[in-house]
């Protein structure tokens, strides 16, 4: 879907892991100026790049579309440990903050937000498929604005999550939340940037059949997680480049990296006017984000 939207505003917040979770509460209050009591730290982090994002000034019919790769890890393992381990029934406000979309009524609160929310969990798309229905929206004239945000946190002991996600032991860990404020082109807004397209394709000749239409000799291109070396270097053969922007050096892993690769290429000082982002699956399909400054 070629989108044309203008980027109002982007924040974020990334964190490396050694071998303790940080205490990310104080950061919250200091970030928002508020006091929040029994919030874990999906909310917290979702507080955080939102407000660093708007500086808590969006219009209150600004739609809300949060993504992650895994959800609100360390709430429902909680709550599963009270149910089955201990055979206690849970807290409410708990049990409900399981529900991911849970940060979404927090950030909406926050913002003073009156519009829509939505949530999406994609273990590879998952900020590539909440940008992508944000713009579907928003040409549709369904949204006036949107706020679209990815999290992912790291559940304690260290060495359990990695044997959650699948990880070798040797793997660092990051937490990090990634925010976009778009909405269509406006003059009286600030423009870091454009989101020309988000796209989906279901395999490998459908998106060289984009990329052909697409990309250009100013356009540079980067790699999400889940491309792996040998696909990385088919692709770039393939495809029109004049630079490989990469965003992921030495960022410990976390599910929905995809989130930083806007905000990463509009602060750099990449002399290409376009970025290209793709990433894979393990089913051979593929996501493209295309943004120009």
């Amino acid at each position: 879907m070629n989108t044309a939207l203008q980027i109002y505003s982007m924040g974020d917040h990334c964190h490396q892991l050694d071998d303790s979770l940080p205490d990310i509460k104080e950061l919250t209050q200091q970030v928002t100026g508020k006091s929040f009591r029994r919030i874990g730290r999906f909310i917290q982090l979702a507080m955080i790049g939102a407000t660093r994002c708007t500086n808590l000034s969006v219009p209150a019919d600004t739609a809300v579309y949060l993504a992650s790769g895994r959800g609100d890890l360390e709430t429902t393992l909680d709550i599963m440990k009270e149910l089955f381990a201990h055979g206690q029934t849970p807290k409410p406000l708990a049990f409900v903050n399981t529900v991911s979309n849970a940060a979404c009524f927090y950030v909406a609160q926050l913002l003073k937000l009156q519009s829509r929310s939505n949530y999406v969990c994609n273990r590879y798309f998952a900020f590539e498929s909440a940008l992508q229905l944000a713009a579907t929206d928003l040409l549709m004239n369904t949204a006036s604005s949107a706020l679209i945000g990815s999290i992912d946190v790291v559940t304690h002991p260290l060495d359990e999550h990695r044997q959650r996600l699948q990880l070798a032991k040797n793997i660092h860990l990051a937490e990090g939340t990634h925010w976009l404020w778009i909405g269509k082109p406006d003059a009286a807004r600030p423009r870091l940037g454009e989101v020309i397209a988000v796209e989906h394709f279901a395999d490998r000749d459908a998106l060289f059949a984009w990329s052909d239409l697409h990309a250009a000799a100013n356009t540079a291109v980067s790699r999400g997680q889940f491309v792996n070396d040998g696909e990385w270097n088919a692709l770039t053969s393939r495809i029109a480049h004049s630079a490989i922007f990469d965003y992921r050096a030495d960022r410990g892993y976390y599910d929905s990296q995809s989130g930083a690769a806007i905000g990463e290429f509009l602060r750099s000082d990449c002399k290409a006017d376009v970025l290209l982002h793709i990433n894979a699956d393990a089913d051979g399909q593929y996501s493209a984000m295309l943004v120009s400054r």
